[in-house]
């Protein structure tokens, strides 16, 4: 994976390493030199900031165990990490810049593109084998049995169609992927979005930042009005929380982990962590926390019958 994210455009972004995230020009920078819009960064740089664990740490450093501690013992998460490109002036280190392309490039990159690298990451760019398999698999089921492994690697060897020397190359991991989804499944399997599209299309109804040649969208219609109070966040909290209101949270965009940590954070208080969770939202999505866009995520979430709250 490493050979095909170092081909990116890194040069673009390496005027931008001693920037600091303090200056107005933070975000609008980024974007003018990645291609991505200011909303994506924005919402790239909170990743970020999650992944340092710092506000003004602008390189990861992934080999010094920087990673919260929800991600530190993530086998998948550190292994992806060590195929990022790193600073030529601080090898140790991966820049915000570098992070914003390689996500960029997960976000426009075709299946074929996708399934190399995922190819690449599993092994390394070598032949897998039902053993390499196995080994993936045990961090997956943990508490499968050792011959359960065995047995669904070698049948999931035989559906991607292995030689009788029981390995694949790529070209053969590909097809064999290729012959056991089709074109739609793959596509919604492999699918990442910085930003989901229809957020994005909400996203033209704000008004432009300045010194943006990627965000110059404008809409004199958008007012403060349209955004979610706090009233708002403590009345579903209280109301949200009596039901299944992780899937609301899933729909905000938290993995599950965010939300682990937010009920033991609060000390099982399920409406108090829903509402921190639903300030952190908003915070994070600044003038994309509509009212319209939660109503949405209610409905997603089966708990359409709140949204009048947001009224």
């Amino acid at each position: 994976m490493g050979a095909i994210l170092n081909t990116l455009p890194l040069k673009d972004t390496d005027n931008l390493t001693n920037l600091s995230p303090n200056r107005a020009d933070w975000l609008t920078s980024h974007a003018d030199a990645t291609g991505l819009a200011v909303v994506e960064v924005e919402r790239l740089w909170n990743r970020f900031k999650q992944l340092t664990g710092s506000h003004e740490q602008t390189h990861l450093y992934p080999d010094k165990n920087a990673l919260p501690n929800e991600l530190s013992n993530d086998i998948f998460v550190k292994n992806l990490l060590k195929h990022f490109p790193r600073s030529k002036a601080d090898p140790n280190s991966i820049p915000f810049g570098y992070f914003l392309l390689v996500m960029h490039w997960f976000d426009e990159a075709t299946v074929n593109d996708k399934l190399s690298a995922l190819f690449i990451y599993l092994n390394n760019g070598e032949p897998i084998d039902a053993s390499m398999i196995g080994k993936l698999l045990k961090h997956v089921y943990r508490e499968t049995k050792e011959e359960d492994i065995r047995l669904i690697s070698y049948q999931f060897m035989q559906q991607l169609g292995s030689t009788d020397q029981g390995r694949l190359n790529m070209t053969q991991f590909i097809a064999g992927v290729q012959r056991c989804f089709s074109p739609g499944e793959l596509e919604e399997l492999l699918k990442f979005e910085i930003i989901p599209g229809h957020i994005l299309e909400e996203a033209n109804a704000i008004p432009s930042l300045q010194s943006s040649s990627t965000n110059v969208r404008d809409h004199p219609g958008f007012t403060s009005q349209d955004l979610v109070s706090e009233s708002h966040l403590r009345q579903l909290a209280y109301q949200a929380s009596r039901r299944n209101w992780t899937k609301l949270a899933v729909t905000l965009g938290f993995l599950e982990y965010d939300i682990e940590a937010f009920i033991a954070k609060n000390n099982n208080d399920s409406s108090a962590a829903l509402l921190e969770l639903l300030q952190v939202w908003r915070e994070q999505e600044a003038g994309l926390a509509t009212k319209r866009r939660l109503k949405r995520c209610l409905e997603q979430a089966d708990l359409q019958d709140l949204a009048p709250i947001l009224n």
